[in-house]
């Protein structure tokens, strides 16, 4: 058989067949005791959080707001806590949206109707009564009392909940958790505490912070702007019953059509250890958790599959690296420091090379693999069988969301391990390309800190009492350079705010969160998860008989990603906290999905730099880096430019310096675009072949994008698309290819986007008010100033792109046109090679 026939991708089935396949015994995670057995009384644990906080504003904030009558200091607090309350004034800051029908300091069961678990757990109560911030907030362990006192100061029987359950099966289930104001609540009426089977922490290089104003850890670094914190994520047990999407009053968030025809696994009561918990039981609820990267072990089952070589098989890719487990990854958090069930992240360096038997890991690059040009993006080795390779830019329609990802869908091939040992960095030779196509040469693994797993609990007082224990499926992602947009908010943005006629091609990739997929968590993980239970990733409450009028909050309202999936993307090229993984059982069945960690970027940064060069491929999570690479992005052998969509400023490309730190601070330590004088005007960039993230370790920073907010995000994204509608790409004028049929046919948003990526951003800045440029173009054009927020952009139609002259590490492309454009709103004053100055409002609003 020829070579290039081994390496022919085989059929779609074989792939599955491979993906989904024994790999061997599997280690399961080691086990860790809940919070101990705390003889101390529920409520006396919760007085105790209460006579802390009272002198740091929280005692007369709360006499504020029930009149006098909930008195934090008051000898016989522990009694009044469960007593009505006459008023609960709702127009105290940060109390807007508690539910209106609730009438005490705690309700017995229900934590959305308890006015002091309110007050500790929302986020938005910062302030007292007069809008002075609070001198102190509460800890997660101890809103994590108040949530156990809720749920055992009438402790039901086993025999009520089940008949709660009304004959539905019960279990006992693992759920990340989060009290959400109102906005973001699964009903939306009020702030409720929301429950989904999937969590989402973050790895770093520094420990843990839990920010108690904001109930949330924080993922900066105040010391370094250039480390980054782990993000734990909090996950509790409960009794919960497996019901139907059609007993909808506990939602799920955001219901989809079809969600009547599969089952929902809803909460109906809190599990902890003691006697409070379960009416006549003295529980002991331990937590275990799982965690794996199997990433480097995917990768070489996939070269042995190939016939490409490989030295290592069998029992060998279950040590460490080629597979890397527990408590390299994280471990549950000591009970003490942040309560029960925290999966925390180990900090660790971003990554490290890989190694076994102590010597560096490598694999053979097979020239008779990366001479494809599909096999290669910007110098990456793509993992991935191609779906009927075009030879137009189809954007998303090549995510291929319907083909198996076998293995680690990019793979960093550009670090030569020579015959004597020392390694020869690629993006440092003049023939990097020609050395990549050839193949023949070792390369270096990489290891990093993600994975994913499970949390399960377990209660032995409830063997048998129960018919399923269903764990959380979670995961370690990569950094947040986002932290304050998530990505529900810009779906919800998108699909119901954005003007119909620039909607479709606003992104190349739709902001759909996870929380709105449907797919099983992990089947390849040795806990058991199920291909058929897809309701995974939901975001869901605990049911509800009828809901009141929707309410405002009124507080200091948080916008941070919280763990849940409202904040992560859902849909995978190969993704950014997870990947997918396709099953079938039945060759007449359809496929089925199921959130598979491996096929991430091995290392996670091989990944990261794809998605940022591709214009906000994930939008609210990467960067969009297009303008920090040339345009022409060639991809696959083939022309494949990406427009800007969420345009970073000049400080945060680092093309000028910041401010705040004295220097310049590109996000990924890549500066941006330069203009050089030569034949023609030039924008000089950096070679995207020859950039490298495992080169610039320790220059990334979340620093700047960090301060962006979801108002501001979206502000930019708009400003952009007004400057290519001032630019004459009207979305309305583009038609879908009549050969709609052929591979090469293209849809009209992929024109649009494809007409967009003609123009590429050189410039692009904030006005924090019209500066003196900008007030002279509107005067020219005679107009008044239309209200902000206010931009700046430079951008150019470009041609040809050519190598630097003596700095192979730069290209330079041509600038055929330049325009300088400022906006206000969506409002453009647009001036064309230094042409008079026009005003355009053709763009809907």
């Amino acid at each position: 058989m020829s070579g290039k026939a081994i390496l022919n991708m085989e059929t779609r089935r074989s792939f599955l067949r491979f993906a989904t396949a024994g790999f061997g015994a599997l280690a399961a995670g080691a086990t860790f005791p809940s919070i101990a057995a705390d003889a101390t009384p529920l409520v006396d644990r919760v007085v105790t959080a209460c006579r802390r906080l009272a002198p740091l504003g929280w005692r007369s904030l709360l006499l504020a707001v029930t009149g006098g009558e909930l008195d934090l200091d008051a000898a016989d607090l522990a009694a009044r806590l469960t007593q009505p309350l006459g008023r609960i004034d709702r127009t105290a800051p940060g109390f807007g949206d508690f539910d209106i029908s609730a009438t005490r300091a705690i309700e017995p069961r229900i934590p959305e109707r308890s006015l002091l678990y309110h007050a500790f757990a929302a986020p938005s109560v910062v302030t007292d009564r007069n809008g002075v911030l609070l001198r102190g907030f509460p800890t997660l362990a101890e809103i994590q009392a108040v949530e156990d006192f809720v749920y055992g100061v009438v402790p039901p029987s086993m025999e009520e909940l089940r008949a709660r359950a009304g004959g539905y099966r019960l279990g006992l289930v693992v759920f990340a958790t989060q009290y959400h104001n109102a906005p973001d609540s699964v009903h939306g009426h009020h702030a409720q505490l929301c429950f989904s089977r999937a969590g989402i922490g973050r790895l770093g290089t520094r420990p843990a912070l839990y920010d108690g104003k904001t109930r949330n850890f924080t993922a900066t670094f105040e010391n370094d702007p250039f480390q980054f914190r782990v993000v734990p994520r909090r996950y509790a047990a409960y009794i919960a019953a497996q019901v139907p999407g059609t007993w909808n009053s506990f939602g799920p968030q955001d219901r989809l059509p079809d969600d009547d025809k599969r089952l929902f696994w809803v909460p109906l009561h809190k599990l902890f250890s003691g006697k409070e918990c379960i009416r006549g039981l003295d529980l002991n609820v331990m937590f275990e958790r799982g965690l794996r990267n199997d990433e480097i072990a995917m990768f070489h089952r996939f070269l042995a599959l190939r016939g490409m070589q490989t030295e290592y098989r069998g029992h060998v890719l279950e040590e460490y690296p080629f597979t890397i487990k527990d408590n390299r990854i994280g471990s549950l958090s000591d009970p003490d420091l942040f309560g029960a069930g925290v999966l925390t992240p180990r900090h660790q360096p971003i990554i490290e090379v890989a190694k076994y038997d102590k010597k560096d890991l490598t694999f053979r690059v097979d020239g008779r693999y990366t001479s494809q040009p599909e096999n290669l993006q910007l110098a990456s080795l793509q993992v991935l069988p191609a779906a009927g390779w075009s030879n137009v830019p189809r954007y998303m329609n090549d995510a291929q969301q319907d083909t198996q990802r076998p293995a680690p869908e990019y793979v960093n091939i550009r670090h030569r391990v020579n015959d004597d040992g020392t390694i020869t960095n690629l993006n440092h030779e003049p023939d990097l390309i020609k050395i990549i196509n050839e193949g023949g040469y070792n390369t270096l693994h990489y290891v990093d800190g993600a994975g994913d797993g499970w949390v399960k609990a377990t209660c032995k007082e409830l063997n048998g009492a129960l018919e399923e224990n269903i764990p959380a499926y979670c995961m370690i992602g990569l950094p947040d350079f986002f932290p304050k947009v998530k990505q529900r908010d810009l779906m919800l943005w998108w699909t119901h705010t954005v003007p119909e006629p620039v909607r479709a091609a606003l992104w190349v990739v739709p902001p759909k969160a996870l929380s709105q997929s449907r797919l099983a968590a992990n089947i390849t993980l040795p806990i058991g998860f199920s291909i058929d239970d897809d309701s995974v990733p939901a975001i869901v409450t605990e049911p509800r008989a009828t809901l009141g009028p929707v309410q405002q909050p009124n507080g200091a309202l948080m916008t941070e990603k919280t763990g849940l999936p409202d904040g992560s993307p859902g849909l995978f090229d190969p993704g950014w906290d997870t990947s997918q993984g396709i099953y079938f059982s039945d060759k007449d069945g359809p496929l089925q999905k199921f959130l598979a960690g491996y096929g991430l970027g091995s290392p996670f940064i091989e990944d990261a730099k794809l998605c940022a060069a591709l214009g906000a491929y994930w939008p609210g999570v990467a960067p969009d880096a297009t303008r920090s690479f040339a345009p022409d992005k060639q991809i696959g052998g083939m022309r494949y430019p990406y427009p800007t969509i969420a345009p970073l400023t000049d400080e945060e490309v680092g093309i000028v310096p910041s401010p705040r730190y004295g220097k310049r601070m590109p996000w990924d330590g890549v500066p941006g675009p330069t203009v050089v004088d030569g034949q023609f005007r030039y924008a000089e960039y950096m070679d995207a072949w020859r950039t490298d993230y495992i080169d610039l370790l320790g220059t990334m920073t979340a620093a700047l994008t960090s301060l962006i907010d979801a108002a501001e995000y979206k502000a930019r994204i708009m400003a952009m698309a007004a400057v290519y509608w001032s630019l004459g790409i009207h979305d309305p004028d583009f038609k879908d290819d009549p050969k709609s049929m052929g591979k090469d046919a293209q849809t009209a948003p992929q024109k649009i986007v494809a007409a967009k990526a003609t123009w590429a951003v050189l410039s692009f800045r904030t006005l924090p008010e019209p500066d003196a440029g900008m007030t002279e173009a509107w005067q020219q054009v005679g107009s008044r100033i239309a209200p902000g927020p206010y931009y700046r952009f430079h951008v150019f139609r470009w041609g040809d792109q050519v190598p630097a002259p003596n700095d192979m590490y730069k290209v330079r492309v041509q600038m055929l046109e330049e325009a300088v454009a400022y906006v206000a709103g969506t409002k453009v004053l647009l001036q064309r090679d230094g042409g008079s100055w026009t005003l355009d409002t053709s763009m809907p609003t």
